[in-house]
């Protein structure tokens, strides 16, 4: 533990480290030129950006490097300017101590600029680069020894006649998030090779991916809680009464977890089938852990619970293969044709786009209805994630227009209506 002697002595040490390297006029004034040549730097930064993206044609090479070079410009700038400055007051004898130390920091920025640019993910990047810039400056400024036991004599006991200092814990956040980088960007590769194997499933592929970003996150976990000196002992009763409330309190998140993985190893549902749920009906995009994204033909987009899917009735359209055999009733008057009716309707599914030929598509007459004669017509096509009913709707337009030619009419409702006088009801003997 960190007591009062060791904090008075810290405090002692940076401000005779203040005292000595600050309040006086040569350093002052090196303090003041560094500020103005850094205001300076970021000031023609401006324009070397405006420049590069003014939208003239540059060679190719110097395009692709373009994001490389801007984000360059502001640390290389400062350290073209600070030698400047460096020069500037060696030719009168002026100290340049601090000028030193300074050119020293803004070559380390531009290193670390030029290591941490390739990383894509803008957090990181900028974490990692903060880090590395922070031990390379207290190293120049030979303060890194001293910040090393000022971290190692805070701590924290941690039961046990252990204790957990700021130095460790520092180091084991650093590493579990490096580790945790490094297991997201396996698994991409993973991912990309994976997909490149037309021998396995998008339901194996999506499961192995999903796994293995899993695996690699809780090694990372692991190995940064270790890194950190922590035994992981300690952590056992209280995980265990935590895991048993987060139990109790997240069953459905749980239950929705287990259930996409099952999803995934029966592959009764995989991404690109259509189906109908619960009145949604469109095409799976993609499995997720807690939910199934579908998309409508309409554009909307809805998760719903791996749950669901797993104890509510799913109409898989294309579970086994992509035939669909399609239903479309209509009824013709007593007085029509009813083989010649017949015939139509087959001709137009035969003739509209999508409907397949093989089978062919059949018109059966199914009933005689108070009012019509009901015909069923049959027919099939592969493609169900395009849409049911506009097919449907297009058969029916057709079989309307042949039907006004040929003089075949779809009757409406007719109902007899006799109203029964008082004289008529007095007539009416008793029975």
């Amino acid at each position: 533990m960190m007591d009062e002697n060791s904090i008075d002595s810290v405090l002692v040490m940076i401000l005779q480290f203040i005292d000595a390297h600050i309040f006086n006029l040569p350093n002052l004034l090196q303090i003041a030129s560094i500020i103005s040549m850094f205001f300076a730097a970021k000031l023609l930064a401006d324009r070397v950006k405006a420049a590069f993206t003014s939208g003239a044609i540059l060679p190719a090479w110097l395009e692709q490097a373009q994001e490389w070079l801007v984000t360059m410009t502001v640390p290389a700038l400062w350290l073209l300017l600070q030698a400047g400055l460096y020069l500037l007051f060696t030719l009168p004898g002026l100290p340049v101590n601090l000028i030193s130390l300074s050119l020293s920091l803004a070559a380390a920025w531009l290193a670390i600029h030029f290591i941490v640019t390739p990383i894509k993910n803008k957090f990181l990047e900028r974490t990692v680069a903060t880090v590395i810039w922070a031990i390379t400056a207290l190293s120049i400024l030979g303060l890194l020894d001293q910040t090393v036991l000022v971290l190692e004599a805070a701590a924290i006991d941690v039961g046990q006649d252990k204790s957990l200092s700021l130095m460790a814990l520092l180091r084991g956040v650093t590493v579990l998030v490096l580790l945790i980088w490094l297991a997201v960007v396996m698994t991409g590769l993973i991912d990309r090779r994976i997909s490149k194997v037309s021998a396995l499933t998008e339901s194996a592929r999506v499961l192995i991916t999903k796994l293995t970003r899993i695996i690699l996150i809780a090694l990372a976990a692991l190995i940064g809680l270790t890194s950190a000196g922590l035994d992981l002992t300690v952590f056992a009763v209280v995980g265990g009464a935590i895991g048993l409330g987060i139990g109790f309190g997240l069953q459905k998140v749980v239950s929705n977890l287990f259930s996409g993985f099952i999803l995934l190893l029966d592959r009764s549902i995989k991404p690109g089938d259509v189906i109908e749920i619960q009145g949604t009906y469109g095409s799976i995009n993609r499995l997720a852990a807690r939910y199934t994204s579908i998309i409508t033909r309409d554009g909307t987009e809805f998760l719903v619970p791996n749950e669901d899917m797993i104890t509510q009735p799913v109409v898989n359209w294309s579970h086994s293969n992509q035939l669909i055999r399609i239903h479309v009733g209509i009824g013709i008057a007593y007085d029509s044709d009813v083989y010649r009716a017949r015939e139509i309707m087959a001709e137009v599914a035969a003739n509209t786009d999508r409907v397949l030929s093989s089978p062919a598509p059949v018109c059966h007459l199914m009933e005689f209805g108070d009012n019509s004669l009901n015909l069923d017509l049959r027919f099939w096509i592969r493609d169900p994630q395009n849409g049911i009913a506009n097919v449907s709707s297009a058969v029916s337009l057709g079989v309307w227009d042949k039907f006004n030619e040929a003089g075949i009419s779809i009757p409406f409702p007719q109902r007899d209506v006799r109203i029964i006088s008082d004289k008529m009801v007095a007539e009416t003997p008793d029975t």
